[in-house]
C-alpha cells in the first residue's frame, strides 16, 4: 500500500491545485516529517491518501 501526501502551495486557495508532496511514506512518522518540512516552505491544507493498486470504480464515484 502506498501512502500519498498532498498539499497546497503557498498562497494557493483552489483545492484542485494540490500538489503531490510524497508517495513513499512507510509509516505515520514519515508523513509527519513530510508535512513538517512542507509547512516550513509555506505549504498548507494537507491531505493523506492511501492506494492499494486497485482500479478506480467511477460508477461508485458518480453514485450510479
Amino acid at each position: 500500500m502506498e501512502t500519498l501526501v498532498y498539499g497546497l502551495e503557498p498562497n494557493e486557495t483552489r483545492d484542485y491545485m494540490e500538489s503531490l508532496l510524497a508517495s513513499n511514506c512507510k509509516n505515520e512518522n514519515d508523513v509527519k516529517k513530510v508535512i513538517s518540512a512542507a509547512s516550513q516552505q509555506g505549504y498548507h491544507s494537507f491531505r493523506v491518501a492511501y492506494y492499494n493498486g486497485e482500479k478506480p470504480n467511477f460508477a461508485n464515484t458518480l453514485n450510479i
